[in-house]
């Protein structure tokens, strides 16, 4: 039954937050798209979020990985109809250093305002509503705020790897980062005050990190307390799913930058016993039924509490996986709460054989 609870404990805030009234006194925000080769993307994503409906003044950073696809025409193309556009670009000298945290440190330095919305190219908003939703939690007695990013819908057994591995993530940090101190955040989209990031010095720690800019930003320096999440559903941001290939080189460098992240026992604690609960569970209810099947008095109601608990725990799931705009998983959800345990295992057992440089230097 905490399963189950777990399970859905994110939909149910994400409904709660819905019935909230919205507040129109927003902080003026900057956002800061990081780019390499999106110039298709591009032209899609900033005319939504150029013509944003919001209360204060706002503008839009493209900081820029030395593109090759036309992506800085298109920026000098747009700047001159929109002059809340600017771009930024690394250098191509740039060495020993992670391309990815470059960018995001030249786009929070050119920024004009406190609150900065971290995001990606390759992501879309839901409407012209999207920043103005996403920035109710920024209060003057927080440091960052983690928004909800979600996979684009996608055919094949790896788009539902992709988006129920990172909604069982979600229903994990989320919450946990309400009530905590913030463990992961999404690099897709996340708002964090500018004057907080200059002075834990950015990413000093992580500069040569290749994975979890955004989660390093959020572990290491984000106090409890201090951190809120945006719930609202029109704040979510949806984006591409990733290559196939992409599925074992991200959960590589994860398992790298769980080593540089702080206080992270009572997650860890946390999150393996959801692990383990997934496979101990039907042991034990499988046990019991052996032990009573000679007595129907006992092992008809053990079978019907079992599946009682099955059919809520998916039920919460599903409700869940409906709030933040995914698709149901129907009979591919019984199989695949039973398999983020191999899949960290097998990432972590990759993790412990390879080379660590795999890691570092300037991957794009």
């Amino acid at each position: 039954m905490w399963q189950a609870i777990r399970f859905g404990r994110l939909g149910r805030l994400v409904r709660h937050r819905e019935k909230q009234p919205l507040r129109n006194d927003l902080p003026p925000v900057s956002v800061v798209l990081v780019c390499h080769d999106h110039a298709a993307q591009l032209r899609q994503t900033l005319p939504v979020l150029l013509a944003q409906e919001y209360p204060a003044d706002y503008e839009i950073i493209v900081a820029d990985m030395h593109s090759t696809d036309g992506t800085k025409d298109l920026l000098e193309e747009l700047e001159y109809s929109y002059p809340h556009l600017h771009h930024t670009h690394c250098p191509a000298t740039a060495r020993d250093i992670s391309l990815h945290r470059l960018a995001l440190t030249l786009g929070l330095r050119a920024a004009a305002h406190e609150w900065v919305v971290l995001s990606e190219a390759d992501c879309t908003v839901g409407g012209t509503q999207w920043l103005f939703r996403l920035m109710q939690p920024c209060t003057d007695g927080r440091d960052a705020a983690l928004g909800i990013m979600r996979y684009a819908d996608g055919r094949g057994w790896a788009a539902r790897r992709w988006q129920f591995f990172h909604l069982w993530q979600q229903m994990m940090w989320l919450p946990y980062a309400r009530r905590f101190a913030p463990y992961r955040a999404d690099e897709a989209c996340l708002c964090y005050r500018r004057s907080h990031f200059l002075a834990h010095q950015g990413f000093a720690l992580s500069a040569n990190l290749e994975g979890g800019a955004a989660t390093l930003l959020v572990n290491q320096h984000v106090a409890r307390g201090r951190c809120a999440v945006s719930l609202l559903p029109g704040a979510v941001v949806t984006q591409e799913l990733p290559p196939t290939r992409r599925w074992r080189q991200d959960r590589l460098f994860f398992m790298e930058t769980r080593q540089h992240m702080s206080h992270t026992l009572p997650y860890r604690l946390g999150y393996a016993t959801a692990l383990l609960s997934q496979l101990l569970w039907p042991l034990v209810a499988t046990a019991l039924l052996g032990l009573t099947w000679g007595n129907p008095y006992v092992a008809v109601p053990v079978a019907l509490l079992w599946i009682v608990l099955v059919a809520v725990r998916q039920w919460q799931c599903l409700q869940t996986a409906r709030c933040r705009g995914l698709r149901s998983f129907h009979w591919s959800l019984p199989l695949l709460l039973h398999l983020p345990l191999l899949w960290d295992c097998r990432a972590w057992l990759a993790w412990l054989v390879s080379d660590r440089k795999t890691y570092r230097k300037r991957f794009v």
